[in-house]
């Protein structure tokens, strides 16, 4: 099982470490990526687009997906499996976003987690489930933190957007969801 841990210290320090679980080999990699770089949303049809605000270095699951990275602001993200995950029904109006590249977004283009909190509530994209190799479903819930120790938790639950947001958020593995975790 996955699971990601935000340490706040004295002096300012901030750590989040992060456990990678997988049942097969990732084919990880770690790469360094520029800001100013054109990015697509990978939705086979309207996919969404945009333009990297950020310099991030990420780790990526099969050399494509980015599962944990921080950018140059300081904003980390990880990507946690849940199996529980429901994106809402695709509007093929909307431009999509795989979901295999909403952490790499969030690294994009936020400087904080209150940013990325503010704007995701209403994204400017509907989430796509591509399948990942091995058969399982790309669901997911994403954990930013940022350089003040603020965390937000970020899940689509039944197709609604579930956000734990504060710093009291430290600590996320896989499954359950979030609220049954913080029950636990």
């Amino acid at each position: 099982m996955c699971t990601r841990v935000l340490y706040v210290g004295q002096d300012d320090l901030v750590i989040t470490g992060r456990s990678m679980d997988w049942m097969i080999p990732t084919g990880s990699n770690i790469w360094a990526l520029p800001a100013g770089l054109t990015r697509d949303g990978a939705a086979a049809r309207n996919s969404f687009s945009w333009t990297s605000a950020h310099g991030s270095v990420v780790s990526t699951m099969y050399d494509g997906v980015t599962v944990d990275g921080v950018n140059d602001a300081g904003l980390g993200a990880n990507a946690l499996y849940l199996s529980a995950a429901e994106y809402p029904k695709r509007d093929p109006a909307v431009p999509g976003l795989s979901v295999a590249a909403w952490t790499q977004y969030a690294l994009d283009t936020f400087s904080s987690v209150a940013e990325a909190v503010e704007e995701l509530m209403n994204p400017p994209f509907g989430l796509v489930s591509p399948v990942l190799p091995g058969g399982h479903a790309a669901t997911g819930h994403l954990a930013l933190s940022d350089a003040t120790g603020d965390s937000a938790i970020f899940e689509y639950l039944d197709g609604e957007l579930v956000v734990h947001h504060g710093a009291e958020f430290a600590v996320m593995t896989n499954d359950p969801t979030y609220d049954q975790q913080l029950a636990l």
